[in-house]
Protein backbone atom coordinates (compact mmCIF):
# COMPACT_ATOMS: atom_id res chain seq x y z
CA UNK A 1 0.00 0.00 0.00
CA UNK A 2 1.07 3.62 0.18
CA UNK A 3 2.72 3.36 3.27
CA UNK A 4 4.37 0.03 2.43
CA UNK A 5 5.77 1.99 -0.98
CA UNK A 6 7.42 5.55 1.08
CA UNK A 7 8.93 3.06 3.76
CA UNK A 8 10.41 1.01 0.97
CA UNK A 9 11.63 4.35 -0.88
CA UNK A 10 13.24 5.28 2.68
CA UNK A 11 15.29 1.83 3.54
CA UNK A 12 16.57 1.77 -0.66
CA UNK A 13 17.95 5.09 -2.70
CA UNK A 14 17.51 6.45 -5.92
CA UNK A 15 20.57 4.54 -7.17
CA UNK A 16 19.19 1.15 -7.23
CA UNK A 17 18.11 -1.03 -9.69
CA UNK A 18 15.19 -3.06 -8.35
CA UNK A 19 14.24 -6.10 -10.23
CA UNK A 20 11.03 -8.00 -9.61
CA UNK A 21 8.93 -10.79 -11.09
CA UNK A 22 5.48 -10.03 -12.88
CA UNK A 23 3.28 -11.69 -10.20
CA UNK A 24 -0.20 -11.66 -11.81
CA UNK A 25 -1.85 -8.09 -11.09
CA UNK A 26 0.21 -7.91 -7.71
CA UNK A 27 3.49 -5.79 -9.07
CA UNK A 28 1.82 -2.60 -10.99
CA UNK A 29 1.16 -0.85 -8.29
CA UNK A 30 4.59 -0.87 -6.64
CA UNK A 31 6.38 -0.67 -10.57
CA UNK A 32 4.53 2.56 -11.33
CA UNK A 33 5.19 4.15 -8.30
CA UNK A 34 8.82 3.20 -8.51
CA UNK A 35 8.80 4.32 -11.87
CA UNK A 36 6.87 7.63 -10.70
CA UNK A 37 10.30 8.03 -8.31
CA UNK A 38 12.77 7.89 -11.48
CA UNK A 39 13.78 4.42 -9.96
CA UNK A 40 15.09 2.13 -12.19
CA UNK A 41 12.93 -0.79 -12.30
CA UNK A 42 12.72 -4.38 -14.13
CA UNK A 43 9.88 -6.76 -14.28
CA UNK A 44 10.92 -10.50 -15.02
CA UNK A 45 9.08 -13.56 -16.24
CA UNK A 46 8.60 -15.86 -12.93
CA UNK A 47 9.80 -18.85 -15.21
CA UNK A 48 13.10 -17.17 -15.83
CA UNK A 49 13.63 -16.80 -11.80
CA UNK A 50 12.26 -20.53 -11.32
CA UNK A 51 14.88 -22.01 -13.67
CA UNK A 52 17.19 -19.86 -12.43
CA UNK A 53 16.93 -21.40 -9.34
CA UNK A 54 16.47 -24.54 -10.49
CA UNK A 55 19.63 -24.12 -12.36
CA UNK A 56 21.87 -23.21 -9.23
CA UNK A 57 20.28 -26.17 -7.18
CA UNK A 58 18.24 -24.17 -4.90
CA UNK A 59 16.30 -26.39 -2.81
CA UNK A 60 14.65 -24.24 -0.39
CA UNK A 61 11.21 -21.77 -1.08
CA UNK A 62 10.87 -18.86 0.96
CA UNK A 63 10.70 -15.54 0.39
CA UNK A 64 14.13 -14.44 1.32
CA UNK A 65 15.64 -17.46 -0.68
CA UNK A 66 13.72 -15.74 -3.69
CA UNK A 67 14.98 -12.59 -3.21
CA UNK A 68 18.37 -13.27 -2.91
CA UNK A 69 17.80 -15.39 -6.14
CA UNK A 70 16.10 -12.70 -7.79
CA UNK A 71 19.04 -10.39 -6.97
CA UNK A 72 21.67 -12.96 -7.83
CA UNK A 73 19.64 -12.83 -11.28
CA UNK A 74 19.51 -8.95 -11.67
CA UNK A 75 23.54 -8.76 -11.05
CA UNK A 76 24.15 -11.70 -13.80
CA UNK A 77 21.87 -10.35 -16.72
CA UNK A 78 21.06 -6.81 -15.74
CA UNK A 79 17.50 -6.86 -17.38
CA UNK A 80 16.31 -4.14 -19.11
CA UNK A 81 14.03 -1.21 -17.74
CA UNK A 82 10.25 -1.38 -17.37
CA UNK A 83 8.29 1.42 -18.37
CA UNK A 84 4.49 1.17 -17.89
CA UNK A 85 2.24 1.07 -20.50
CA UNK A 86 0.09 4.43 -22.36
CA UNK A 87 -2.56 5.19 -20.35
CA UNK A 88 -5.07 4.36 -23.11
CA UNK A 89 -3.73 0.87 -22.94
CA UNK A 90 -3.91 0.57 -19.70
CA UNK A 91 -7.61 1.29 -19.85
CA UNK A 92 -8.12 -1.41 -22.77
CA UNK A 93 -5.74 -3.80 -21.03
CA UNK A 94 -8.25 -3.88 -17.96
CA UNK A 95 -11.87 -3.57 -19.87
CA UNK A 96 -10.44 -6.74 -22.16
CA UNK A 97 -9.24 -8.38 -18.87
CA UNK A 98 -12.93 -8.22 -17.36
CA UNK A 99 -14.59 -9.14 -20.72
CA UNK A 100 -12.84 -12.35 -20.74
CA UNK A 101 -13.67 -12.87 -16.65
CA UNK A 102 -17.24 -12.14 -18.39
CA UNK A 103 -16.90 -14.51 -21.32
CA UNK A 104 -15.91 -16.98 -18.72
CA UNK A 105 -18.91 -16.45 -16.24
CA UNK A 106 -21.57 -16.66 -19.07
CA UNK A 107 -20.12 -20.31 -20.52
CA UNK A 108 -21.20 -21.03 -16.98
CA UNK A 109 -24.25 -19.24 -16.63
CA UNK A 110 -25.29 -21.00 -19.88
CA UNK A 111 -24.39 -24.57 -19.15
CA UNK A 112 -26.11 -24.36 -15.87
CA UNK A 113 -29.06 -23.45 -18.13
CA UNK A 114 -28.96 -26.06 -20.09
CA UNK A 115 -28.46 -28.47 -16.93
CA UNK A 116 -31.72 -27.12 -15.62
CA UNK A 117 -33.62 -27.44 -18.59
CA UNK A 118 -33.06 -31.37 -18.47
CA UNK A 119 -35.13 -31.48 -15.34
CA UNK A 120 -38.35 -32.98 -16.04
CA UNK A 121 -40.26 -29.70 -14.41
CA UNK A 122 -38.43 -26.69 -14.72
CA UNK A 123 -38.55 -24.30 -11.65
CA UNK A 124 -39.80 -21.14 -13.76
CA UNK A 125 -37.99 -18.89 -10.96
CA UNK A 126 -34.64 -20.35 -11.52
CA UNK A 127 -34.78 -20.44 -14.91
CA UNK A 128 -35.82 -16.91 -15.17
CA UNK A 129 -32.71 -15.94 -12.63
CA UNK A 130 -30.11 -17.30 -14.99
CA UNK A 131 -32.31 -15.41 -17.96
CA UNK A 132 -31.31 -12.27 -16.31
CA UNK A 133 -27.97 -13.27 -15.48
CA UNK A 134 -26.92 -14.40 -18.89
CA UNK A 135 -28.42 -10.93 -20.31
CA UNK A 136 -26.64 -8.67 -18.10
CA UNK A 137 -23.67 -10.61 -19.07
CA UNK A 138 -23.99 -10.63 -22.61
CA UNK A 139 -24.98 -6.42 -22.80
CA UNK A 140 -22.13 -5.85 -20.00
CA UNK A 141 -19.53 -8.02 -22.81
CA UNK A 142 -20.90 -6.34 -25.97
CA UNK A 143 -20.58 -3.11 -24.41
CA UNK A 144 -17.20 -3.51 -23.41
CA UNK A 145 -16.19 -5.17 -26.93
CA UNK A 146 -17.65 -1.17 -28.06
CA UNK A 147 -15.45 0.51 -25.50
CA UNK A 148 -12.15 -1.42 -26.74
CA UNK A 149 -12.99 -1.42 -30.93
CA UNK A 150 -13.98 2.49 -30.13
CA UNK A 151 -10.85 3.27 -28.23
CA UNK A 152 -8.74 1.19 -30.87
CA UNK A 153 -9.98 2.57 -33.80
CA UNK A 154 -8.75 6.08 -31.69
CA UNK A 155 -5.45 5.52 -31.13
CA UNK A 156 -4.63 2.43 -33.28
CA UNK A 157 -6.71 3.23 -36.41
CA UNK A 158 -4.17 2.23 -38.98
CA UNK A 159 -3.14 -0.68 -37.22
CA UNK A 160 -7.06 -2.21 -37.07
CA UNK A 161 -8.04 -1.12 -40.50
CA UNK A 162 -4.86 -3.60 -41.98
CA UNK A 163 -5.01 -6.30 -39.73
CA UNK A 164 -8.87 -6.27 -40.42
CA UNK A 165 -8.30 -6.35 -44.34
CA UNK A 166 -6.37 -9.82 -44.10
CA UNK A 167 -9.42 -12.52 -44.60
CA UNK A 168 -9.85 -14.68 -41.72
CA UNK A 169 -8.82 -11.96 -39.05
CA UNK A 170 -11.76 -10.43 -37.37
CA UNK A 171 -12.20 -7.30 -34.75
CA UNK A 172 -11.94 -9.43 -31.70
CA UNK A 173 -8.29 -11.04 -32.98
CA UNK A 174 -7.14 -7.81 -34.43
CA UNK A 175 -7.81 -6.28 -30.77
CA UNK A 176 -6.30 -8.61 -29.10
CA UNK A 177 -3.04 -8.34 -31.47
CA UNK A 178 -2.84 -4.51 -30.57
CA UNK A 179 -3.36 -5.20 -26.90
CA UNK A 180 -0.68 -7.95 -26.54
CA UNK A 181 1.83 -6.25 -28.54
CA UNK A 182 1.06 -2.74 -27.67
CA UNK A 183 0.25 -1.32 -31.28
CA UNK A 184 3.15 -4.09 -32.93
CA UNK A 185 5.48 -1.53 -30.71
CA UNK A 186 7.39 -4.55 -29.32
CA UNK A 187 8.59 -6.30 -31.07
CA UNK A 188 11.36 -5.38 -33.92
CA UNK A 189 10.78 -8.24 -36.06
CA UNK A 190 8.01 -11.13 -36.84
CA UNK A 191 10.18 -13.72 -35.02
CA UNK A 192 9.82 -12.12 -32.08
CA UNK A 193 6.04 -12.08 -31.91
CA UNK A 194 5.94 -15.36 -33.61
CA UNK A 195 8.16 -16.79 -30.32
CA UNK A 196 6.15 -14.29 -27.88
CA UNK A 197 2.36 -15.90 -29.21
CA UNK A 198 4.11 -19.70 -28.61
CA UNK A 199 3.66 -20.89 -32.25
CA UNK A 200 7.43 -20.91 -32.61
CA UNK A 201 8.71 -24.92 -33.69
CA UNK A 202 10.72 -26.38 -30.66
CA UNK A 203 13.59 -28.50 -32.08
CA UNK A 204 14.46 -31.55 -29.96
CA UNK A 205 18.00 -33.00 -30.77
CA UNK A 206 20.66 -34.46 -29.76
CA UNK A 207 23.15 -36.67 -31.22
CA UNK A 208 22.02 -39.18 -34.09
CA UNK A 209 19.41 -40.86 -31.70
CA UNK A 210 17.22 -38.31 -30.04
CA UNK A 211 15.48 -36.55 -32.92
CA UNK A 212 11.60 -35.87 -32.04
CA UNK A 213 8.95 -34.32 -33.96
CA UNK A 214 9.00 -30.41 -33.63
CA UNK A 215 6.17 -28.99 -31.92
CA UNK A 216 5.48 -25.38 -31.10
CA UNK A 217 7.04 -24.36 -27.95
CA UNK A 218 3.66 -23.11 -26.34
CA UNK A 219 5.58 -20.93 -24.14
CA UNK A 220 3.23 -17.26 -24.96
CA UNK A 221 0.29 -16.06 -25.34
CA UNK A 222 -2.00 -18.66 -24.92
CA UNK A 223 -5.26 -16.32 -25.65
CA UNK A 224 -3.59 -15.16 -28.67
CA UNK A 225 -2.36 -18.54 -29.81
CA UNK A 226 -6.08 -19.71 -29.71
CA UNK A 227 -7.59 -16.92 -31.34
CA UNK A 228 -5.46 -17.67 -34.26
CA UNK A 229 -5.89 -20.98 -34.09
CA UNK A 230 -9.18 -19.89 -34.69
CA UNK A 231 -8.61 -17.73 -37.61
CA UNK A 232 -6.72 -20.12 -39.54
CA UNK A 233 -9.82 -22.03 -39.61
CA UNK A 234 -11.82 -19.31 -41.79
CA UNK A 235 -8.59 -18.31 -43.09
CA UNK A 236 -8.35 -21.43 -45.17
CA UNK A 237 -11.73 -20.94 -47.10
CA UNK A 238 -11.25 -17.23 -47.91
CA UNK A 239 -7.54 -16.40 -48.05
CA UNK A 240 -5.92 -18.17 -50.83
CA UNK A 241 -2.26 -17.85 -49.34
CA UNK A 242 -3.78 -19.83 -46.36
CA UNK A 243 -5.25 -22.07 -48.60
CA UNK A 244 -2.57 -23.08 -50.78
CA UNK A 245 -0.48 -23.67 -47.68
CA UNK A 246 -2.62 -25.75 -45.82
CA UNK A 247 -3.36 -27.57 -48.87
CA UNK A 248 0.65 -28.28 -49.60
CA UNK A 249 0.76 -29.78 -45.93
CA UNK A 250 -2.30 -32.09 -46.01
CA UNK A 251 -0.85 -33.53 -49.96
CA UNK A 252 2.24 -34.02 -47.54
CA UNK A 253 0.46 -36.03 -45.02
CA UNK A 254 0.61 -33.23 -42.01
CA UNK A 255 -2.11 -33.72 -39.80
CA UNK A 256 -4.80 -30.95 -40.20
CA UNK A 257 -3.96 -29.45 -36.75
CA UNK A 258 -0.40 -28.98 -37.73
CA UNK A 259 -1.70 -27.49 -41.23
CA UNK A 260 -3.86 -25.11 -39.21
CA UNK A 261 -0.59 -24.11 -36.52
CA UNK A 262 1.01 -23.40 -40.09
CA UNK A 263 -1.87 -21.03 -41.09
CA UNK A 264 -1.86 -19.30 -37.52
CA UNK A 265 1.82 -18.86 -38.47
CA UNK A 266 1.20 -17.05 -41.90
CA UNK A 267 -1.77 -15.02 -40.39
CA UNK A 268 0.42 -13.84 -37.78
CA UNK A 269 2.95 -12.91 -40.60
CA UNK A 270 0.61 -11.11 -42.66
CA UNK A 271 -0.60 -8.96 -40.00
CA UNK A 272 3.22 -8.31 -38.67
CA UNK A 273 4.32 -7.22 -42.57
CA UNK A 274 0.88 -4.99 -43.08
CA UNK A 275 1.09 -3.04 -39.83
CA UNK A 276 4.36 -2.17 -40.29
CA UNK A 277 4.03 -1.22 -43.48
CA UNK A 278 0.65 0.63 -43.18
CA UNK A 279 -0.57 -1.45 -45.84
CA UNK A 280 -4.01 -3.21 -46.56
CA UNK A 281 -4.30 -6.63 -47.65
CA UNK A 282 -3.58 -7.39 -51.37
CA UNK A 283 -3.96 -11.13 -52.63
CA UNK A 284 -1.29 -10.98 -55.13
CA UNK A 285 1.19 -9.46 -52.65
CA UNK A 286 0.39 -12.33 -50.14
CA UNK A 287 0.88 -14.88 -52.53
CA UNK A 288 4.46 -13.51 -53.46
CA UNK A 289 4.87 -13.66 -49.95
CA UNK A 290 7.82 -16.40 -48.79
CA UNK A 291 5.83 -19.54 -47.79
Amino acid sequence: DEVGFKLFKKWTSSSVHVVMEASGPYYLRLAHQLHEWNIVVSIVNPLVIRRFCQMNLQRAKTDSKDAVSISQFAHLTNPVGWTPAPEHLQQMLQMQSVMEQLSKQLTSTMNALEALKQHPKIDKKASRSLDQVARIQKEQIAHLEKEIVDLTKQHYSTEFNSLISIPGIGKKTAMLLILSTSGFSRFKNVKQLVAFTGIAPRIFQSGKTVNRKPRISKLGMSDLRRSLFMCALQAIKCNEACKNLYERFRKNGKAAKVALMAVSHKLLRQAFALVKSGMAFDTKLSLQMIK
